[in-house]
Order: structure tokens, then sequence, then C-alpha cells
């Protein structure tokens, strides 16, 4: 997806930001403005406009305390078309003029009294998205294929109660978008890469265990997200990849990112209490003794040592205070000396 304008002078920019400095748009808000004003194309349809579903995903890529400031900072600027529903004076979507064609068939004629002031975002959509929940990414707001009501009479409890848009053909089309990325070694490197540096080194991690978080992070989360979204089956390759990047850089993606961490670092958990559970449960010598199942290791607990291999040819462990003597290759048994010293005694057959 290309802007119409493909280059933009220095100058023309310098001058447009000076305007909006005019208009009371703070330095923090300019840099998101130039963003959407160059164009974002993952969160453009194919008319090279955003849609009212997108505004959802454009706040959280680009960090707008809500959506309604986002809206707000977009009039302010007056560099933006409205697209409105002219009975509601309703914003269905906005575009940058770099981007789409002002002569547009898609551009609902305003009437001349109509100024972009008195531009709303559709009620239900607005009321649905007060709260901002960027947790649920199966609420409302994140579908362009979902109704909106005119009347605003939908709620959220109601919202909650819909069963979400994954279907077997969506997250096919996820799996095999990051079976592209991964089997790319460029768009790995770009993507995937960084990834696995982020967890190594924010988690303190060994490498083994950051690819372990970068699995967690696309099987359980990412994939999920994009099956549930059904303006990602609309999306090229290229379109799903600048979706993908502005998201991690978002606070929704950082979010992912850290339940990722902790999810999987739960799953390493719980994989070594199974582990220990298992070793503990297995005494195929005697009850003196463990033996690990994965490797045959013998092993048994000493309170000074911790856990004690034993070797392979060695007898069974005679009992609970054994303990074996690497010198002489025998179990001994300690003892304690009128004097308090300890000593051993070989334990005798």
């Amino acid at each position: 997806m290309k802007s119409l304008k493909t280059t933009i002078s220095i100058t023309e920019l310098q001058k447009t930001i000076k305007i909006w400095r005019s208009r009371k748009i703070t330095d923090s808000t300019i840099p998101k403005l130039l963003d959407l004003y160059l164009g974002l194309t993952a969160y453009m349809n194919d008319k090279h406009i955003y849609p009212v579903e997108n505004f959802y995903d454009i706040k959280m890529s680009l960090r707008f305390s809500t959506t309604q400031s986002l809206i707000e900072a977009v009039k302010t600027s007056q560099s933006f078309k409205f697209i409105v529903n002219e009975g509601q004076k309703q914003i269905k979507a906005f575009y940058s003029p770099l981007c789409h064609e002002e002569n547009s068939k898609l551009e609902t004629k305003e009437d001349g009294k109509t100024s972009q002031s008195s531009l709303n975002l559709p009620q239900a959509f607005a009321q649905t998205l007060a709260v901002d929940n960027i947790y649920n990414i199966y609420t409302k707001g994140n579908s362009s294929d979902e109704e909106l009501s005119p009347e605003g009479e939908t709620t959220l409890e109601d919202k909650s109660s819909k069963k979400d848009i994954i279907t077997e053909e969506s997250l096919a089309a996820a799996k095999e978008f990051f079976h592209l990325i991964n089997g790319n070694s460029t768009q790995k490197a770009q993507v995937l890469t960084p990834l696995i540096n982020w967890f190594q080194m924010h988690e303190g991690l060994t490498r083994k265990h950051a690819c372990e978080n970068l699995v967690y992070l696309v099987n359980e989360l990412l994939i999920p997200y994009f099956a549930g979204q059904a303006r990602f089956m609309k999306s090229n390759h290229t379109g799903r990849l600048c979706w993908l990047n502005n998201l991690l850089k978002s606070a929704h993606g950082q979010h992912l990112l850290n339940d990722a961490a902790r999810g999987s670092r739960q799953k390493r958990e719980q994989m070594a209490l199974e582990t220990k559970k298992n070793q503990r449960e297995n005494h195929p010598v005697n009850e003196f003794e463990w033996t690990d199942p994965e490797t045959g290791m013998r092993f048994y607990d000493d309170k000074d040592e911790g856990s004690v291999n034993i070797p392979a040819d060695a007898e069974a462990r005679p009992s609970e205070n054994a303990v074996w003597n690497v010198l002489s290759k025998e179990w001994v048994l300690p003892t304690t000396s009128p004097y308090g010293d300890s000593s051993f005694w070989k334990e005798e057959n």
C-alpha cells in the first residue's frame, strides 16, 4: 500500500508541524499525528483510510490515553478528512490527504454547516471503548465485522457473552503467518530474534528459556489474537507484518510480552515440580533412595550436601542415614562420639 504522494519536503513537514503547534497540539502528540499523516498502513483498509473499527488499535499503538483523545487530536490538527454518517453526524473513518484522494466516492458529502468539531464517534462504539480494556482482545472494537447498535443499548456484559470470532480458517492463517516469518531469515531476524533477545535480557534467562518464552508468546497469545481479528483475513503478508510490529511496540504488546514471560515461567516451574514429583515416586531399588525416571540416575538426599548421586554399581542404600563414601566406595553410617565429634563406621554386611 503506497501513499498517493510518495515524497514530501522537509519544509512542508515543518510548516505542518508549525500549524499544529499554533493549534495548541502538544509536542508529545505531534509525532503521533505525523505517523497517521504519513500513513500507518497496518491500520488502513484497502481504500487507504482509517476505519472506525481500527480506532482502538490505533489508540493502543500510538499510546493515546483514550480513543476519544485520539479523535480530538485528529480534529484539532485540521490536517485530516473525516468520512461521516450524514444523518447522525457520526465518524465512520478518517484519512490523510497524502494517502487517499479527497474526491473519492467513499467520502460522504457534508452539509456546509457541519464542522469537524460537531462530529462524534458512533454512540455504541464510544461507550464500549470508554473503559479502554486492553486485556480482552476479543471485545468489541477489535473486529471489523461487528455491528454497532445505533441506539447504543448493548452493554459490555452483553458483549462478554458473545463467542469470539476464531475459526479454523483464521487459526490456520495465523499459524501460517508466523511459519512464514520463521522461514524467512530476514523477517525472522527483524521480528523474532529481537524478541528472544528481549526475554533473555529483561528476564535474565538462558537462550534456551528465552526461546521457550517466544514459543509461548506466539502459540498462546499472538496466534489467538490475530485469529480473532476479522480484518486479519483481509490483510496481505506485508500488512500483517506492519500490524505485528505496531502491536509489539504498543502498550498492549508490552502486556503480551509480560504475559508470555509469566506464563512460560509458570510452565517451567510446573514442569520442575512434576519432574521432582515423578522422581520422588520412583523407588525401584528400595525406600531409601530414588531413581530419576528420565536419566536412570540413582540418588539420595543429604541434609548438608543436598541431592547426592549414587554409582550405578553401588549396593542398595541400607538405611535413611547411610552416606556413600566416594573413597572407600561403600555405604557408611554417621555416628556421634561422646565428645560431640562426628565419625563414621562401616556398614557391616
